[in-house]
């Protein structure tokens, strides 16, 4: 299983050397999404991350930054998806990974164009208190219509990890695990990969 890393919503101290250990430690992907955060604060946290992990970065926002770096990994919201399926703009990016956000699990079935999306939350939320998961621990995920991979997120940490394979998901994004305390970010990081 993939295993997945969402940047902090907050700036943290020492971000850049953390995102570049957790790479070192086998993270698969690293979503950059910062709403609260400019372009340049972006901008320089990746120029911070080491070049050889760069492929390994998708943006959520600030899309034009694809060029400064060679970024070949974009997200959209779900909202903005949707606004550019109803536009009938398509998501034809040559040579770009392209990945999205689901509520409904039904969703998925419509998705052309993306390699993956994030479904959940599917446990209690960790880093958003009252955010409850849509899915019990005998969920079986059902057969899909495409190819786009499905991406567990919410409430994910060393404990219930495991069980998401067998339910059918493709891989975890992690989030309230790793930054929450960002000191044990790593040690916590290493606990999932164990287990995914």
């Amino acid at each position: 299983m993939n295993v997945i890393v969402i940047a902090n919503p907050a700036i943290i101290d020492n971000e850049s050397n953390k995102i570049n250990q957790l790479f070192e430690s086998g993270l698969d992907i690293f979503h950059l999404r910062k709403d609260s955060c400019t372009s340049a604060y972006c901008k320089q946290l990746i120029s911070e991350i080491d070049e050889v992990y760069h492929d390994r970065i998708a943006l959520h926002q600030y899309h034009e930054l694809t060029d400064y770096f060679g970024i070949k990994r974009l997200h959209y919201k779900e909202e903005h998806r949707k606004q550019l399926q109803e536009a009938k703009t398509m998501f034809n990016l040559k040579g770009t990974v392209l990945s999205t956000s689901i509520h409904q699990l039904e969703e998925v079935n419509n998705l052309q164009g993306f390699d993956y999306t994030f479904f959940g939350p599917v446990f209690n939320s960790i880093s958003k208190p009252g955010y409850a998961g849509v899915l019990n621990q005998d969920f079986k995920l059902p057969q899909r219509l495409n190819s786009t991979k499905l991406i567990a997120l919410g409430g994910i940490d060393a404990e219930n990890a495991e069980t998401l394979h067998s339910m059918g998901f493709d891989g975890v994004a992690l989030l309230g695990f790793i930054w929450n305390d960002p000191s044990k970010a790593i040690r916590n990081f290493k606990s999932i990969q164990e287990r995914c």
